[in-house]
């Protein structure tokens, strides 16, 4: 039987200019690699109200189990706001104090983390002393061979160097895209000549079995100890790009975990990610039948 797959952090509805979808980094992330066909769980907590119902209706429909979505009586469920610009691209304004700025500790979670095949997290999901000490606990209980995947985006003003780095230490992999590793090499002090050596000062540094750098239409990097793996992407028409950092991430752990290659993994991660991009919102339904998606 196959061990889960946790997105712990924040689900939430993204408030669109058409309308609200289900979102926040980790439920997308737990969503693909679900419908990449592993086992997947999201750990997260919302409000005792409409839109946090609405939100474990929404799981069910996805397929996701909410046995460790937690209900809040006293805080309501997580919102951001999110206007797009002429190229889809994505800015948020997120509503603090939230249910999931509260996730608390308990025995349902130690025997998850003790239990996972790999676990997801961000920056965003520690903005709060609460949820950042119960995402210690939970990473702290992972067994060492956990893939632990700090998956780092940046939002607003929620991050700090402590933050960063205490989460770093814990992590065996990081994702960032573009803009973010500039922000951590001014930040933590990673500068190399281009983006390509800052990336790998990043591995070394933080002693990281894998990072992996999204550059949009431009593709990926992945670096490991012994491999250095670029990856063109794809021109495609950019619905928005709600959800496909999410879904690179998935791809790329998936393939991992299912024992292909890293080229391979970074393949499907790379096509997943261009796809979620042509569509809107963060966790559209992927046609699989195509030859590249043979995961």
């Amino acid at each position: 039987m196959l061990q889960p797959i946790v997105g712990f952090g924040e689900i939430l509805w993204d408030m669109l200019p058409l309308g609200k979808q289900a979102g926040g980094a980790p439920f997308n992330f737990t969503f693909h690699c679900h419908q990449l066909g592993w086992p997947a769980i999201m750990v997260s907590r919302v409000g005792k109200d409409a839109l946090g119902n609405e939100l474990a209706k929404k799981c069910k429909e996805l397929g996701l189990n909410p046995e460790f979505l937690q209900e809040d009586l006293n805080h309501p469920t997580g919102t951001v706001e999110v206007q797009l610009d002429s190229q889809g691209q994505a800015e948020y304004e997120i509503k603090e104090d939230v249910a999931w700025d509260h996730i608390e500790w308990n025995d349902g979670l130690k025997n998850l983390a003790e239990n996972c095949a790999a676990v997801c997290f961000g920056a965003l999901c520690q903005r709060n002393i609460v949820t950042r000490k119960t995402l210690k606990n939970f990473l702290d209980r992972c067994p060492q061979k956990t893939i632990k995947v700090f998956d780092i985006n940046l939002r607003q003003n929620f991050y700090s160097r402590e933050i960063l780095e205490e989460s770093l230490c814990k992590a065996t992999w990081a994702k960032v895209n573009e803009q973010e590793l500039e922000t951590l090499t001014d930040l933590l002090g990673l500068k190399g000549d281009d983006l390509k050596e800052s990336l790998e000062i990043f591995r070394r540094r933080y002693k990281l079995d894998l990072v992996a750098l999204t550059l949009g239409e431009n593709g990926c990097l992945v670096n490991t100890k012994n491999e250095r793996i670029y990856l063109q992407g794809h021109k495609i028409e950019v619905a928005d790009t709600i959800g496909a950092g999410d879904s690179f991430t998935a791809g790329l752990l998936v393939g991992m975990l299912k024992k292909k290659p890293l080229r391979r993994s970074i393949t499907i991660a790379n096509d997943l990610a261009s796809q979620v991009a042509s569509k809107l919102g963060g966790t559209p339904l992927i046609n699989f039948s195509e030859k590249h998606f043979n995961t």
